[in-house]
Formats: C-alpha cells, sequence, structure tokens
C-alpha cells in the first residue's frame, strides 16, 4: 500500500507541471487495492487540467487470479460460443452473473477490456480466451493481447509475440489495441486526452496493474493520453503495457453490497455504464 504511493509521489516530484492527491489504498483481500488519484494533464494548448485516475495493484497467487469476463459466461464448466460474442452487457452485469454462477471463486472487480465493432456485427476485435478455450481467434490487425498464462502470470503482448506464444499455456485473454510499454520502453508518444482503461504487468508477470481515467468533463476530469500512461505505468513498476478499449466504454466496477456491483468511476457514455463484450475479472478462489 506505501509502496504505490511512494511510486506515484516520487512519479510527480519528478514532473513539476503535474500535481497528484493519493488516496489511501483500500485492501479489497490480501494481494489486491484499490487506488484512486487525482492527476494533472496538459492539453494541445497548454493547459493544466484535472484527471481522476482509479487503479487496482494486483499481486498474483495461487488464491487470486484474474479472468475473462464475457455475456453468457457465468459457468466456469461452460465457455461461450463465438456467436455469444455478440453479446453486450453493461460490465457490472456481467460481474454480477459470474458470481452468482460461480461457487468457486469471489468476485473483487473488474473493468471493460476489447474494442468491438460497435456498427457492424458487435464482436471483439480481438481474441478471446476463457478456461484455456480459444473462444475467438481472429483478430485486428492493430490488436494487443492481455493473457493470464496456465502457470499463473500474465502477459501484454503485441500480435506478433502473441503469433509466437505456444497457445495451450494460454488461461484467459483478452485483447486491446497500442502497446504503451514494451519491454519497459515507451511505445507511443501520442499526447491525445481521453477516457482510458488499460493494464500493465511487471517483467515476472505476478503483478497486474489495472488503470481507468475518466474523461471529456472538463471541470472533473480529461483523461490521459497514452503517453500520460506509459510514464504511469513505468513509474508503477510495469514492464508491459496495452490499451484496451475507452471512451465511453471504460468502467471501472467493485462491489458495493454482497453480489452487486457498480462503476465507482464516472463512464462517459450518455447512457452511463455502457454495454461492453467482455472484461476483466480479479478473482478470490475459494
Amino acid at each position: 500500500m506505501k509502496l504505490i504511493i511512494l511510486l506515484f509521489a516520487s512519479l510527480f516530484l519528478s514532473c513539476s507541471t503535474q500535481r497528484v492527491a493519493v488516496t489511501p489504498a483500500r485492501t479489497i483481500t490480501k494481494g489486491v487495492e484499490v487506488v484512486t488519484m487525482d492527476y494533472t494533464v496538459t492539453d494541445s494548448k497548454g493547459n493544466t487540467l484535472p484527471t481522476k485516475i482509479f487503479l487496482f495493484d494486483v499481486r498474483l497467487s495461487e488464491r487470486v487470479s484474474i479472468v475473462a469476463t464475457t455475456v453468457g459466461d457465468s459457468d466456469s464448466s461452460i465457455c461461450p460460443t463465438e456467436e455469444q460474442m455478440t453479446l453486450k452487457a453493461p460490465l457490472s452485469e456481467q460481474l454480477e452473473a459470474m458470481q452468482a454462477k460461480r461457487q468457486n471463486i469471489k468476485v473483487l472487480g473488474g473493468v471493460n477490456a476489447d474494442f468491438f465493432h460497435i456498427r457492424t456485427s458487435q464482436m471483439p476485435c480481438g481474441v478471446v480466451y476463457r478456461n484455456g478455450v480459444c473462444i475467438k481467434g481472429g483478430y485486428d490487425n492493430q490488436t494487443t493481447v492481455f493473457a493470464l498464462l496456465t502457470d499463473g502470470t500474465a502477459r501484454c503482448m503485441s500480435s506478433s509475440e502473441y503469433e509466437a506464444l505456444d497457445k495451450t499455456l494460454i488461461a484467459e485473454a483478452v485483447s486491446g489495441r497500442q502497446m504503451l510499454l514494451n519491454d519497459g520502453v515507451a511505445q507511443n508518444s501520442s499526447t491525445r486526452l481521453e477516457p482510458r482503461t488499460a493494464v500493465g504487468v511487471t517483467r515476472d508477470g505476478r503483478r497486474v496493474f489495472i488503470l481507468v481515467a475518466d474523461g471529456r468533463r472538463k471541470e472533473y476530469s480529461n483523461g490521459l493520453s497514452y503517453a500520460d500512461m506509459a510514464v504511469i505505468f513505468k513509474r508503477l513498476g510495469a514492464y508491459d503495457a496495452i490499451n484496451l478499449d475507452g471512451g465511453g466504454s471504460s468502467s471501472f466496477s467493485v462491489e458495493v453490497a454482497t453480489g452487486d456491483f457498480a462503476p465507482i468511476n464516472r463512464p462517459s457514455d450518455r447512457s452511463g455504464e455502457r454495454p461492453v463484450p467482455n472484461g476483466i475479472a480479479i478473482v478470490e478462489m475459494k
């Protein structure tokens, strides 16, 4: 808990134009913490603007893991079909359905995941794995992949790294697009501010940082750029990081009552929490 606050303090002390206020980390269970922070960003005109960031800090273990959420996939023994990938539901509903039907896990929270073809098929743009099964194998040329491997470690990969990986090693996977960090090096210098969802992993794959930044509300929060996220993930200790679907899809959901989940961020979609095809859930094994 203290380490992550110190990491953020060092980040902003090294950037004289930026300020941060970090709330005390909230421990959901041993190895999983939620941190919120008030960050400042600079827009294309040089204006300093506020941004609200939400972060899951997850230490993977035999007890704490990450799984992919999908609509129609609420039973640990059943994987959805590719046709079911066209279905969408708000992330909170996906987490509630998973918790209601899976007796072997405790769902702790999660975020939205892949981009999807919003005007055509509604399909996720990238690959999806559940329980070691590839539900959707096709992907767009910009695809990046976040995967939990069978040895319990996590990876963020480019499409070429995914292609080179032995697929039998993948337990769970969802996709994103832009690489933010690769081997510790920033990959995208874009400074465009938007609501964001992203995930980063340490070099050993044992620690995962899952980030959501609110945006499109000038007085409250203005989002992050790819360049901002690369800096943040690197300071946290991530070695690789990818961008997930952002904009109106960005949702950071936690349990607010027994079995009930809701976003604690402010999704920018006009309808509230946008229906999405999949997400990332943090779970505790019972």
